[in-house]
């Protein structure tokens, strides 16, 4: 595709509202690279021959969107019958999105380098890397009191409940090849949850007919996500913690949320879950984010550059991709799944020298404000449409 003049955004409802808050500001970045945009909003117009007809009349060069979408009919997406291109910015695990690739009109992007390969080796080459970002005019306020020391903004996986569930519904056998994937997620830094799933199938010997592997990463995936983000607060003895979250909604089984986990964590207070843009306001009263991301591990976090734009310093799980993009210890820091006991003392450390902290802090958002902006971002998408086109 190339000269690019319109492009319409199709969003809707997520937990926290963050896709919405992306729209905008992608399709503002859009507007100053001169590009016309149009909004729909599905949840207050709802998916129909009516929103097919608005698109119709705008007549854009590509949809595009953060959310997932339900084929029509007949396995058909919205844009297989307007004919015309359509974008899926993911930015959860591509794992869930497969069936995207059906169609002869997806183009798809994904923040995580291995989800990228792993859709091309599904016989798809129309994906291609394209990480979170932050609006321009995002700023760290300079006078504010940074009154929270350690905040960690985000959902609560009931790993407990979904282990006991997937143990009385699987045979031992199933059971080993999960508990084995999740030591080499924890123990190897830099593998992805698929390749550590595959790993330890392989050693398994087991005949996969029949077996839902689609069902084995899901548990895989909610399990290591949960497990890594009670543990990194737990290793956290001395600081006061802050967590704004809730219960995670897709988790049929999850009934214990963070108050259950932190039950024995004096130092840690649990707020009610706040909307992306409030979780802005957080960040810009917090001293240190927490980032979790076993799911990301050569990719991007929004967590890491919203957190660096307000002036927030981000502890962040291990990322190949963060690692070329930011000096740890000058930019920001990372932890490893297998010495998160690190942690307090480094937290420690950090809130004995603000400083040190506000000097780390600004360098990496210096980083950020240059070359992670979604100005930035409209850029490489046009220049990837451009190839492939």
């Amino acid at each position: 595709m190339k000269n690019i003049r319109k492009v319409c955004l199709i969003t809707n409802f997520n937990l926290y509202e963050s896709k919405r808050y992306f729209t905008e500001k992608l399709a503002e970045a859009m507007r100053r690279q001169g590009i016309e945009t149009k909004i729909i909003d599905v949840h207050q117009e709802p998916m129909g021959s009516g929103t097919t007809k608005l698109i119709r009349q705008f007549n854009p060069d590509f949809t595009c969107s953060f959310n997932s979408f339900q084929p029509i009919e007949n396995g058909r997406y919205m844009w297989d019958f307007l004919e015309i291109p359509h974008i899926s910015f993911l930015v959860d695990p591509s794992f869930y999105s497969t069936t995207l690739i059906n169609s002869k009109y997806s183009i798809l992007t994904c923040v995580d380098r291995s989800d990228c390969e792993a859709v091309r080796s599904n016989d798809f080459n129309r994906v291609f890397f394209w990480p979170h970002a932050v609006e321009r005019e995002l700023e760290a306020e300079k006078k504010s009191d940074r009154i929270y020391d350690v905040v960690l903004l985000g959902s609560c996986y009931d790993y407990e409940s979904l282990r006991m569930a997937w143990k009385q519904r699987n045979p031992a056998s199933l059971c080993k090849v999960l508990d084995d994937a999740i030591d080499i997620v924890f123990t190897d830094e830099k593998i992805s949850l698929a390749e550590a799933l595959v790993q330890a199938w392989n050693v398994s010997k087991l005949n996969p007919h029949d077996v839902d592997f689609s069902l084995l990463y899901y548990y895989l995936d909610n399990y290591t996500r949960g497990k890594d983000r009670v543990e990194l607060v737990r290793s956290i003895k001395d600081a006061n913690v802050h967590i704004f979250g809730d219960l995670a909604t897709d988790n049929a089984v999850g009934i214990l949320n963070w108050k259950h986990y932190m039950a024995s964590q004096k130092n840690v207070t649990v707020h009610p879950p706040t909307l992306f843009g409030e979780g802005l306001n957080v960040l810009k009263q917090s001293k240190i984010v927490l980032n979790s991301m076993p799911f990301f591990r050569n990719g991007s976090h929004e967590r890491i550059f919203t957190g660096l734009a307000c002036g927030c310093l981000p502890i962040t799980s291990e990322s190949i991709y963060l690692r070329e993009q930011f000096v740890d210890g000058k930019e920001l820091l990372f932890y490893q799944s297998a010495n998160r006991g690190a942690v307090n003392d480094t937290i420690n450390s950090l809130l004995g020298n603000e400083k040190k902290r506000k000097e780390i802090a600004a360098k990496g958002r210096k980083k950020v404000m240059k070359h992670h902006t979604w100005d930035n971002r409209v850029k490489e998408l046009l220049e990837n449409l451009s190839i492939l086109s």
